[in-house]
């Protein structure tokens, strides 16, 4: 295996449909990676196309999370501090409720598009491409039924993972991890993708884990760095301070979301490289133009 290609070997922008001139070179060597590298090189792409990759999750995490902060402030705002008992009860339906619908929201559309999206920008930058913001977001919509019905899939089985014991189900969890990615790059889809997965993870169970761990707790901290001084600023600000509580949740999330699912997407080239030798080459010819 080579980090570069052969001069004899087809351009992989060329694969990809555009100009075999216009990409850029890789920010990442192609090649095994330990779990700080894989951390590394998440902050190396960001930075790379950290205005398309913050801009992608923007798009569809800032209207629902302002639509979502308004919403709640407005039920729980209608309720005086003289409420009845029974006022009360029907207002936590009303929040639960709430929530519930925008967790479902989130669910079937947001984090499959994202997913979608993300993904297709960090297999674009791993080989040189430059990530554009139009064409990632066709190809996000394009996908986002697939990517649906895969998410569905995963859950189903790890949600019988935890209810059957809770250890299947983290194990379901690690093991699906890396099924969007399958799709992205692979074109694989359903239950094909979900299996190919399970494969790709099989012997690298605890690296795998530990990779999502680190990743989350890395992301847990950087959200709660920019989400502490936006929430005091709303409570000081009493009622009227929701639209900066809501800022500060929606630039959280448009922050950390693409360097969580960056992280997925180089573990799913790290593995492939580990147990297929493989090859730059290979990844042109797979990774289908985005239309």
């Amino acid at each position: 295996m080579t980090d570069q290609p052969r001069a004899d070997a087809p351009d992989p922008q060329a694969a990809l449909g555009g100009s075999p001139f216009a990409s850029r070179e890789r920010p990442l060597p192609l090649r095994q990676m330990g779990i700080g590298e894989l951390i590394d090189g998440a902050v190396k792409l960001f930075r790379r196309d950290w205005l398309v990759l913050i801009g992608i999750a923007a798009f569809v995490l800032v209207p629902v999370t302002y639509i979502q902060v308004w919403v709640t402030q407005n039920v729980v705002g209608s309720l005086n501090e003289f409420a009845t008992q029974e006022e009360f009860a029907a207002m936590t339906s009303q929040v639960i409720l709430i929530t519930l619908v925008f967790v479902a929201v989130q669910v079937l559309i947001v984090q499959p598009f994202l997913v979608a999206a993300i993904s297709r920008a960090a297999a674009d930058a791993y080989l040189g491409e430059r990530v554009t913001l139009g064409r990632t977001l066709r190809y996000a919509l394009s996908r986002l039924p697939a990517i649906l019905w895969i998410t569905i899939i995963a859950s189903v089985v790890t949600i019988i993972g935890f209810i059957l014991l809770i250890i299947p189900g983290i194990i379901a969890l690690v093991r699906l991890a890396l099924a969007p990615a399958v799709l992205v790059v692979e074109d694989v889809r359903g239950t094909k993708a979900v299996g190919r997965s399970w494969r790709l993870t099989a012997g690298h169970f605890w690296r795998v884990l530990g990779t999502l761990i680190l990743s989350g707790l890395i992301s847990a901290i950087g959200a709660a760095i920019i989400q502490i001084p936006t929430e005091f600023a709303a409570v000081a600000l009493g009622p009227d301070g929701w639209p900066v509580s809501a800022l500060g949740a929606a630039l959280a999330s448009a922050l950390i979301t693409p360097f969580s699912l960056l992280i997925v997407v180089l573990l799913y080239f790290d593995l492939r490289v580990r147990r297929e030798g493989y090859d730059i080459e290979v990844m042109a010819q797979e990774l289908a133009p985005a239309s």
